[in-house]
Protein backbone atom coordinates (compact mmCIF):
# COMPACT_ATOMS: atom_id res chain seq x y z
CA UNK A 1 0.00 0.00 0.00
CA UNK A 2 1.33 3.48 -0.91
CA UNK A 3 0.86 6.99 0.26
CA UNK A 4 0.08 10.14 -1.92
CA UNK A 5 2.97 12.74 -1.49
CA UNK A 6 2.43 16.09 -1.48
CA UNK A 7 2.48 16.26 -5.24
CA UNK A 8 -0.04 14.11 -5.25
CA UNK A 9 2.66 10.76 -6.63
CA UNK A 10 2.88 7.06 -4.59
CA UNK A 11 5.60 6.65 -2.03
CA UNK A 12 6.43 3.18 -1.40
CA UNK A 13 8.39 1.98 1.15
CA UNK A 14 11.95 1.31 0.56
CA UNK A 15 11.99 3.37 -2.80
CA UNK A 16 14.45 6.94 -2.03
CA UNK A 17 12.58 9.94 -2.07
CA UNK A 18 13.14 12.59 -4.42
CA UNK A 19 12.62 16.22 -3.75
CA UNK A 20 9.00 17.37 -5.55
CA UNK A 21 7.84 19.70 -7.49
CA UNK A 22 6.45 21.81 -4.79
CA UNK A 23 9.72 21.90 -3.17
CA UNK A 24 11.43 22.88 -5.48
CA UNK A 25 9.27 25.66 -6.13
CA UNK A 26 9.97 26.53 -2.64
CA UNK A 27 13.63 26.30 -2.85
CA UNK A 28 13.40 28.84 -6.14
CA UNK A 29 11.82 31.44 -3.59
CA UNK A 30 14.51 31.34 -1.10
CA UNK A 31 17.43 31.79 -3.99
CA UNK A 32 15.05 34.94 -4.71
CA UNK A 33 16.31 35.95 -1.44
CA UNK A 34 20.19 35.38 -2.02
CA UNK A 35 19.53 36.95 -5.11
CA UNK A 36 18.19 40.20 -3.85
CA UNK A 37 20.89 40.26 -1.13
CA UNK A 38 23.76 39.34 -4.01
CA UNK A 39 22.20 43.15 -5.50
CA UNK A 40 22.64 44.90 -2.32
CA UNK A 41 26.17 43.54 -1.77
CA UNK A 42 27.03 44.45 -5.02
CA UNK A 43 25.76 47.91 -5.21
CA UNK A 44 28.02 49.51 -2.44
CA UNK A 45 31.01 47.25 -1.02
CA UNK A 46 32.45 47.89 2.12
CA UNK A 47 32.45 46.22 5.85
CA UNK A 48 28.75 48.14 6.32
CA UNK A 49 27.13 46.06 3.33
CA UNK A 50 29.28 42.51 3.49
CA UNK A 51 28.21 42.73 7.35
CA UNK A 52 24.61 43.42 6.31
CA UNK A 53 24.73 40.50 4.02
CA UNK A 54 25.89 38.09 6.53
CA UNK A 55 23.37 39.15 9.02
CA UNK A 56 20.45 38.45 6.67
CA UNK A 57 21.71 35.89 4.58
CA UNK A 58 21.52 33.25 7.78
CA UNK A 59 18.00 34.62 8.00
CA UNK A 60 17.03 32.91 4.79
CA UNK A 61 18.76 30.02 5.38
CA UNK A 62 17.09 28.95 8.75
CA UNK A 63 13.66 29.59 7.42
CA UNK A 64 14.58 27.64 4.11
CA UNK A 65 16.25 24.82 6.51
CA UNK A 66 13.27 24.71 8.87
CA UNK A 67 10.33 24.11 6.19
CA UNK A 68 12.99 21.89 4.37
CA UNK A 69 13.19 19.16 7.24
CA UNK A 70 9.33 19.72 7.60
CA UNK A 71 8.78 18.70 4.56
CA UNK A 72 11.97 15.62 4.81
CA UNK A 73 10.17 14.56 7.77
CA UNK A 74 6.65 14.55 7.15
CA UNK A 75 7.27 12.97 3.93
CA UNK A 76 3.79 12.38 2.20
CA UNK A 77 2.47 14.17 5.56
CA UNK A 78 3.64 17.22 4.41
CA UNK A 79 0.68 20.21 3.77
CA UNK A 80 1.43 21.64 0.78
CA UNK A 81 -0.65 24.86 1.71
CA UNK A 82 2.08 24.94 4.99
CA UNK A 83 4.63 25.20 2.13
CA UNK A 84 3.07 28.02 0.24
CA UNK A 85 2.21 29.94 3.84
CA UNK A 86 6.01 29.79 4.05
CA UNK A 87 6.75 30.70 0.51
CA UNK A 88 4.37 33.64 1.36
CA UNK A 89 6.57 34.91 4.27
CA UNK A 90 9.78 34.33 2.67
CA UNK A 91 8.50 36.26 -0.55
CA UNK A 92 7.59 39.33 2.26
CA UNK A 93 11.41 39.13 3.25
CA UNK A 94 12.45 38.99 -0.45
CA UNK A 95 10.29 42.70 -1.03
CA UNK A 96 11.88 44.16 2.12
CA UNK A 97 15.69 43.68 1.25
CA UNK A 98 15.97 46.51 -0.57
CA UNK A 99 14.20 48.98 1.64
CA UNK A 100 16.15 47.68 4.76
CA UNK A 101 19.42 48.46 3.01
CA UNK A 102 18.58 51.71 2.36
CA UNK A 103 17.35 52.04 5.98
CA UNK A 104 20.05 50.17 7.63
CA UNK A 105 22.71 53.19 6.28
CA UNK A 106 20.21 56.03 6.07
CA UNK A 107 20.07 57.08 9.42
CA UNK A 108 16.93 58.71 10.50
CA UNK A 109 15.29 57.11 7.73
CA UNK A 110 12.18 54.86 7.29
CA UNK A 111 12.44 52.09 9.47
CA UNK A 112 8.76 50.26 8.11
CA UNK A 113 10.93 48.23 5.73
CA UNK A 114 13.50 47.21 8.70
CA UNK A 115 10.00 46.23 10.62
CA UNK A 116 8.43 44.56 8.26
CA UNK A 117 11.32 42.16 7.46
CA UNK A 118 11.72 41.45 10.99
CA UNK A 119 8.10 40.83 11.85
CA UNK A 120 7.30 38.53 8.69
CA UNK A 121 10.84 36.51 9.65
CA UNK A 122 9.07 35.98 12.75
CA UNK A 123 5.99 35.00 11.83
CA UNK A 124 7.47 32.37 9.39
CA UNK A 125 9.71 31.04 11.65
CA UNK A 126 7.16 30.56 14.45
CA UNK A 127 4.81 29.16 11.40
CA UNK A 128 7.42 26.63 10.70
CA UNK A 129 8.48 25.50 14.33
CA UNK A 130 5.29 24.42 14.41
CA UNK A 131 4.89 22.08 11.66
CA UNK A 132 6.08 18.96 13.46
CA UNK A 133 3.12 16.50 15.23
CA UNK A 134 2.75 17.14 18.55
CA UNK A 135 5.18 14.99 20.57
CA UNK A 136 7.84 15.04 17.72
CA UNK A 137 11.46 16.08 18.29
CA UNK A 138 13.85 16.50 15.43
CA UNK A 139 16.64 14.83 16.64
CA UNK A 140 19.01 16.19 13.99
CA UNK A 141 18.62 20.17 13.66
CA UNK A 142 16.48 20.64 17.17
CA UNK A 143 17.01 24.53 17.12
CA UNK A 144 14.29 24.23 14.50
CA UNK A 145 11.55 23.98 17.35
CA UNK A 146 13.71 26.14 19.41
CA UNK A 147 11.72 29.66 19.22
CA UNK A 148 14.82 31.45 21.83
CA UNK A 149 17.17 33.04 18.71
CA UNK A 150 13.43 35.18 17.95
CA UNK A 151 13.26 37.06 21.33
CA UNK A 152 15.73 40.03 19.92
CA UNK A 153 14.31 40.03 16.65
CA UNK A 154 10.83 40.55 18.70
CA UNK A 155 12.57 43.73 21.13
CA UNK A 156 13.45 45.39 17.88
CA UNK A 157 10.54 46.37 16.31
CA UNK A 158 10.35 48.68 18.99
CA UNK A 159 13.85 50.35 18.93
CA UNK A 160 16.02 52.47 16.26
CA UNK A 161 17.64 51.25 13.39
CA UNK A 162 20.82 50.74 14.67
CA UNK A 163 19.71 49.23 17.10
CA UNK A 164 17.53 46.50 15.20
CA UNK A 165 20.37 45.58 13.05
CA UNK A 166 22.05 45.18 16.71
CA UNK A 167 19.38 42.80 18.10
CA UNK A 168 19.30 40.88 15.15
CA UNK A 169 22.75 40.09 15.08
CA UNK A 170 22.41 38.98 18.47
CA UNK A 171 19.16 36.94 17.30
CA UNK A 172 21.37 35.13 14.63
CA UNK A 173 24.15 34.89 16.82
CA UNK A 174 21.61 32.86 19.31
CA UNK A 175 20.24 30.41 16.91
CA UNK A 176 23.72 29.61 15.64
CA UNK A 177 25.02 28.72 19.26
CA UNK A 178 22.24 26.77 19.64
CA UNK A 179 23.15 24.87 16.51
CA UNK A 180 26.70 23.96 18.19
CA UNK A 181 24.94 23.25 21.87
CA UNK A 182 21.77 22.06 21.54
CA UNK A 183 21.01 18.03 21.42
CA UNK A 184 17.98 16.78 20.10
CA UNK A 185 18.70 13.79 21.94
CA UNK A 186 19.02 15.77 25.33
CA UNK A 187 15.38 18.39 24.50
CA UNK A 188 13.90 14.79 23.74
CA UNK A 189 14.58 13.48 27.21
CA UNK A 190 13.85 16.51 29.23
CA UNK A 191 10.20 16.66 26.92
CA UNK A 192 9.51 13.24 28.33
CA UNK A 193 10.82 14.02 31.59
CA UNK A 194 8.43 16.66 31.35
CA UNK A 195 5.63 15.14 30.06
CA UNK A 196 5.82 12.59 32.53
CA UNK A 197 5.22 15.23 35.17
CA UNK A 198 2.42 16.44 33.90
CA UNK A 199 0.79 13.50 33.44
CA UNK A 200 1.71 12.13 37.04
CA UNK A 201 -0.18 15.28 38.13
CA UNK A 202 -3.07 14.82 36.24
CA UNK A 203 -3.55 11.21 37.45
CA UNK A 204 -3.49 12.12 40.96
CA UNK A 205 -5.91 15.15 40.24
CA UNK A 206 -8.19 12.95 38.18
CA UNK A 207 -8.41 9.83 40.57
CA UNK A 208 -11.25 11.12 42.05
CA UNK A 209 -13.50 10.58 39.15
CA UNK A 210 -12.46 7.29 38.79
CA UNK A 211 -9.91 8.35 35.24
CA UNK A 212 -6.01 8.01 34.88
CA UNK A 213 -4.31 10.54 33.18
CA UNK A 214 -2.51 9.13 29.78
CA UNK A 215 1.26 10.17 29.06
CA UNK A 216 1.57 12.09 26.22
CA UNK A 217 3.52 9.78 23.27
CA UNK A 218 7.06 11.87 23.15
CA UNK A 219 9.40 10.44 20.47
CA UNK A 220 12.55 11.55 17.92
CA UNK A 221 11.97 12.03 14.41
CA UNK A 222 15.52 11.78 12.39
CA UNK A 223 15.89 13.02 8.22
CA UNK A 224 15.45 10.80 5.28
CA UNK A 225 19.28 10.73 4.44
CA UNK A 226 18.60 10.37 0.90
CA UNK A 227 15.78 13.07 0.69
CA UNK A 228 18.08 15.02 3.26
CA UNK A 229 20.92 14.92 0.39
CA UNK A 230 19.35 15.69 -2.44
CA UNK A 231 17.72 18.95 -1.01
CA UNK A 232 20.91 20.30 0.31
CA UNK A 233 22.62 19.42 -2.96
CA UNK A 234 19.35 20.86 -4.80
CA UNK A 235 19.70 24.05 -3.06
CA UNK A 236 23.45 24.73 -4.28
CA UNK A 237 22.73 23.86 -7.90
CA UNK A 238 20.06 26.71 -7.88
CA UNK A 239 22.35 29.01 -6.15
CA UNK A 240 24.74 28.25 -8.65
CA UNK A 241 22.59 28.81 -11.89
CA UNK A 242 21.53 32.17 -10.37
CA UNK A 243 25.14 32.75 -10.01
CA UNK A 244 25.45 32.50 -14.02
CA UNK A 245 22.54 34.80 -14.17
CA UNK A 246 24.31 37.24 -12.71
CA UNK A 247 27.13 37.45 -14.44
CA UNK A 248 25.07 36.72 -18.07
CA UNK A 249 23.17 39.78 -16.77
CA UNK A 250 26.22 42.04 -15.95
CA UNK A 251 27.70 40.66 -19.24
CA UNK A 252 24.93 42.10 -21.05
CA UNK A 253 25.40 45.33 -20.00
CA UNK A 254 28.66 46.64 -20.81
CA UNK A 255 30.70 46.30 -24.50
CA UNK A 256 31.32 43.34 -26.04
CA UNK A 257 35.34 42.19 -26.44
CA UNK A 258 37.78 39.84 -26.78
CA UNK A 259 38.02 40.72 -22.83
CA UNK A 260 34.23 40.10 -21.40
CA UNK A 261 34.47 37.32 -23.63
CA UNK A 262 37.60 35.91 -21.88
CA UNK A 263 36.22 37.67 -18.05
CA UNK A 264 32.66 35.10 -19.63
CA UNK A 265 34.57 32.26 -20.18
CA UNK A 266 36.44 32.60 -16.60
CA UNK A 267 33.71 32.85 -14.75
CA UNK A 268 31.83 29.97 -16.12
CA UNK A 269 34.55 27.60 -15.57
CA UNK A 270 34.93 29.08 -12.30
CA UNK A 271 31.15 28.29 -10.91
CA UNK A 272 30.98 24.97 -13.04
CA UNK A 273 34.15 23.93 -11.08
CA UNK A 274 32.56 24.70 -7.93
CA UNK A 275 29.50 22.49 -8.87
CA UNK A 276 31.69 19.82 -10.11
CA UNK A 277 33.70 19.81 -6.83
CA UNK A 278 30.68 20.46 -4.73
CA UNK A 279 28.03 17.93 -6.44
CA UNK A 280 30.09 15.78 -8.58
CA UNK A 281 33.52 14.86 -6.37
CA UNK A 282 31.14 15.73 -3.37
CA UNK A 283 28.15 15.23 -1.41
CA UNK A 284 25.02 17.09 -0.43
CA UNK A 285 26.27 20.06 -1.98
CA UNK A 286 29.49 20.41 0.35
CA UNK A 287 32.79 19.67 -1.38
CA UNK A 288 34.52 16.75 -0.81
CA UNK A 289 32.35 15.61 1.49
CA UNK A 290 31.39 11.80 1.63
CA UNK A 291 28.14 10.53 2.98
CA UNK A 292 28.04 9.04 6.77
CA UNK A 293 31.12 10.74 7.83
CA UNK A 294 29.62 13.66 9.69
CA UNK A 295 26.41 14.62 11.81
CA UNK A 296 23.73 15.90 9.82
CA UNK A 297 23.59 18.89 11.86
CA UNK A 298 27.28 19.49 11.18
CA UNK A 299 26.42 19.37 7.35
CA UNK A 300 23.80 21.72 7.35
CA UNK A 301 25.67 23.97 9.57
CA UNK A 302 28.50 23.75 6.23
CA UNK A 303 25.67 24.07 4.05
CA UNK A 304 25.06 27.55 5.01
CA UNK A 305 28.86 28.82 4.66
CA UNK A 306 29.17 27.24 1.56
CA UNK A 307 26.07 28.48 -0.08
CA UNK A 308 26.47 32.12 1.21
CA UNK A 309 30.24 31.92 -0.09
CA UNK A 310 29.15 30.68 -3.62
CA UNK A 311 26.46 33.60 -3.69
CA UNK A 312 29.57 35.73 -2.57
CA UNK A 313 31.60 34.97 -5.40
CA UNK A 314 29.03 35.62 -8.37
CA UNK A 315 28.52 39.23 -6.99
CA UNK A 316 32.42 39.23 -7.52
CA UNK A 317 32.19 38.10 -10.67
CA UNK A 318 29.36 40.21 -11.60
CA UNK A 319 31.75 43.12 -10.62
CA UNK A 320 34.67 42.07 -12.34
CA UNK A 321 32.42 41.64 -15.76
CA UNK A 322 31.06 45.55 -14.99
CA UNK A 323 34.66 46.99 -13.95
CA UNK A 324 36.54 45.54 -17.20
CA UNK A 325 40.18 45.51 -18.06
CA UNK A 326 40.94 47.65 -14.81
CA UNK A 327 42.35 46.72 -11.83
CA UNK A 328 39.47 45.74 -8.92
CA UNK A 329 39.43 48.04 -5.76
CA UNK A 330 40.66 46.56 -2.68
CA UNK A 331 37.79 45.53 -1.02
CA UNK A 332 36.52 44.06 -4.50
CA UNK A 333 39.82 42.03 -4.87
CA UNK A 334 39.67 40.86 -1.50
CA UNK A 335 36.33 40.15 -1.63
CA UNK A 336 36.72 37.36 -4.44
CA UNK A 337 40.32 36.08 -3.41
CA UNK A 338 38.24 35.90 0.36
CA UNK A 339 35.59 34.11 -1.00
CA UNK A 340 37.61 31.64 -2.90
CA UNK A 341 39.85 30.98 -0.59
CA UNK A 342 37.24 30.02 2.13
CA UNK A 343 35.27 27.86 -0.15
CA UNK A 344 38.32 25.61 -1.24
CA UNK A 345 38.80 26.40 3.16
CA UNK A 346 35.68 24.31 3.89
CA UNK A 347 36.37 21.65 1.11
CA UNK A 348 39.22 21.32 3.00
CA UNK A 349 37.34 20.94 6.79
CA UNK A 350 35.04 18.75 4.73
CA UNK A 351 37.54 16.48 3.17
CA UNK A 352 39.38 16.34 6.42
CA UNK A 353 35.99 15.56 8.48
CA UNK A 354 34.78 12.66 6.34
CA UNK A 355 38.20 11.30 6.21
CA UNK A 356 38.21 11.47 1.92
CA UNK A 357 41.57 13.35 2.07
CA UNK A 358 45.39 11.70 2.89
CA UNK A 359 47.50 13.87 3.71
CA UNK A 360 48.72 14.56 -0.22
CA UNK A 361 45.38 15.81 -1.11
CA UNK A 362 45.16 17.85 2.12
CA UNK A 363 48.20 19.81 1.48
CA UNK A 364 47.50 20.35 -2.26
CA UNK A 365 44.35 21.93 -1.49
CA UNK A 366 45.38 24.23 1.07
CA UNK A 367 48.21 25.07 -1.19
CA UNK A 368 46.46 25.36 -4.03
CA UNK A 369 42.71 26.47 -3.00
CA UNK A 370 44.19 29.00 -0.28
CA UNK A 371 47.13 30.25 -0.24
CA UNK A 372 47.06 31.00 -4.08
CA UNK A 373 44.13 33.21 -3.51
CA UNK A 374 44.85 34.52 -0.29
CA UNK A 375 48.36 35.71 -2.12
CA UNK A 376 46.26 37.07 -4.93
CA UNK A 377 44.54 39.17 -2.40
CA UNK A 378 47.35 40.47 -0.79
CA UNK A 379 49.84 40.76 -3.72
CA UNK A 380 48.16 41.26 -7.14
CA UNK A 381 47.12 45.36 -6.13
CA UNK A 382 47.79 46.22 -10.02
CA UNK A 383 46.34 43.34 -11.56
CA UNK A 384 43.22 43.20 -13.39
CA UNK A 385 39.52 41.96 -12.42
CA UNK A 386 40.15 39.43 -15.66
CA UNK A 387 43.01 38.14 -14.57
CA UNK A 388 42.19 37.15 -11.01
CA UNK A 389 38.93 35.61 -12.37
CA UNK A 390 41.34 33.69 -14.78
CA UNK A 391 43.62 33.02 -12.25
CA UNK A 392 40.62 31.51 -10.30
CA UNK A 393 39.56 29.52 -13.05
CA UNK A 394 42.84 27.65 -12.78
CA UNK A 395 42.94 26.91 -9.26
CA UNK A 396 39.44 25.30 -9.85
CA UNK A 397 40.48 23.05 -12.87
CA UNK A 398 43.58 21.99 -10.69
CA UNK A 399 41.57 20.44 -8.00
CA UNK A 400 39.23 19.08 -11.14
CA UNK A 401 42.48 17.24 -12.36
CA UNK A 402 43.92 16.22 -9.18
CA UNK A 403 40.26 15.10 -8.20
CA UNK A 404 40.30 12.90 -11.41
CA UNK A 405 43.73 11.66 -11.23
CA UNK A 406 44.48 10.65 -7.32
CA UNK A 407 43.03 7.12 -6.56
CA UNK A 408 40.03 7.50 -4.36
CA UNK A 409 40.82 7.59 -0.71
CA UNK A 410 40.14 3.94 0.70
CA UNK A 411 36.80 3.62 2.37
CA UNK A 412 33.05 2.87 1.25
CA UNK A 413 30.96 5.75 0.26
CA UNK A 414 27.90 5.90 2.47
CA UNK A 415 24.37 7.09 1.51
CA UNK A 416 23.50 8.36 4.85
CA UNK A 417 24.41 10.94 7.44
CA UNK A 418 24.78 10.15 11.00
CA UNK A 419 22.21 11.60 13.52
CA UNK A 420 23.34 14.06 15.91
Amino acid sequence: MSDPNIDGEPVSAGIDRHASWTELFFDLVVVAGVAALAHVLGSTLDFATLGLYALLFPAFWLTWTTFMLYGNVAAAKTHVIRLMIGMFGLGVMVASVPGVAHAAFDHGGDVRPLNTFAIAYIATRLYASQSWRRGEVVLDFPVVQVSTGLLPWIVSIWVDEQGKLLLWAAGIGLDLVLILVVSGHKILGRTQSKFSAQATTRRRSRRKDGHDGEVPEIHGVSVDPAHFSERLGLFVIIVLGESVVQVVGAAAEVRYDVGLLVTGAASFILLAGMFGLSVVFGYAGLPHLRGGRIPARAALGLHCLVTGVIATVAVSLSSVVKQGSDPLPDPGRWLLCGAVATYFALGVVTGVASHSSDLRRTISRTVTGIAVPLSLGLFATGTSGRMLVVWMAVVVLAHLWFERRLPPVRGRRHREFRTA
